[in-house]
């Protein structure tokens, strides 16, 4: 016969069965939980920067072939430095991406305030709009884009490759935007009203400062997914705009070097920049509105 504490097989647990086991998850979880967290962690974070961590050192190993290498040499920086190509993909990159960041910043700002303080019909689907790219598979989004382009007879350059970058980090900016907003403090624009200042005044002097740390969180990320966007710019790109990215997969294509490594150092070194940067001049509890 089963008692109280030993649950029955054929029959539903009791009410003091079951807290019995939720009891004994909870000091599982509670003697255990922080240990196993920990661990997870670190299983993660190794499994994602070991491979990094490799290819930064075989970026001064001589050959690509041995593993570790016998010596280091800072020979393939210096024919990166010299790599004109190379340098040429760096500086369009820097072309695209700086103009992809303003546009995208003026438009998640103007979405994100429609969002904030207006109600018009559609607004919904505005907010699903803005953020859809985020779901749809980038080889779908660029075989979108191409057929766009060969819709309204556009010519594969600069001005597409732009296009297709805002499309992309768009919906990045948006969200970071939009949370500044959703976050802000309504009373001090009335009070800047009721002292005498119109809409655009307290905008400029009130709201705008204090949703800046959003607006340029949201840029750097604009930048930096527009500085190493692949699928889009492979798509709708012509020969004459190779950015970094198109520079190392058509170098990869033709065998594994050791300057390969190093520009994918340099990428990795202008992606780090921008996040330390980003928590530098923006702090978590400034996004979320927790002082």
């Amino acid at each position: 016969m089963a008692t109280d504490s030993e649950p029955s097989y054929g029959r539903p647990p009791s009410l003091a069965e079951r807290d019995s086991l939720y009891h004994r998850i909870e000091r599982v979880a509670e003697d255990y939980g922080k240990s196993l967290g920990r661990g997870a962690a670190a299983v993660l974070f190794f499994y994602l920067w070991a491979p990094i961590a490799v290819l930064v050192f075989m970026s001064f190993a001589p050959t690509v072939l041995t593993f570790p290498p016998e010596r280091l040499t800072l020979e393939w920086y210096a024919t990166f430095l010299n790599n004109e190509a190379a340098i040429r993909a760096i500086i369009l990159s820097l072309q695209i991406s700086l103009p992809v960041t303003i546009i995208s910043v003026i438009l998640a700002t103007l979405i994100a305030y429609a969002i904030d303080r207006y109600e018009f019909p559609g607004k919904d689907y505005i907010q699903i709009l803005a953020t859809l790219p985020l779901i749809v598979p980038l080889v779908v989004g660029g075989v979108a884009l191409v057929y766009f382009y060969g819709l309204i007879q556009a010519d594969a350059g600069y001005g597409t490759v732009v296009i297709a970058h805002v499309v992309r980090s768009l919906p990045f900016s948006t969200l970071i935007v939009v949370t500044v907003f959703l976050s802000f403090d309504r009373t001090l624009e009335e009070a800047s009203m009721d002292l005498g200042a119109d809409e655009i005044q307290t905008f400029v002097k009130v709201t705008l400062p204090e949703i800046m740390p959003g607006i340029i969180a949201g840029g750097l990320l604009a930048f930096t997914i527009s500085f190493n966007e692949f699928v889009y710019t492979f798509f709708v790109k012509s020969s004459q705009t190779t950015t970094l990215p198109i520079f190392i997969w058509e170098k990869v294509r033709f065998g594994v070097t050791p300057e390969v490594n190093v520009i994918s150092v340099v990428f990795i070194a202008v992606a780090a920049a921008l996040i330390l940067t980003a928590v530098w001049l923006t702090r978590v509890e400034t996004l979320t509105g927790q002082r």
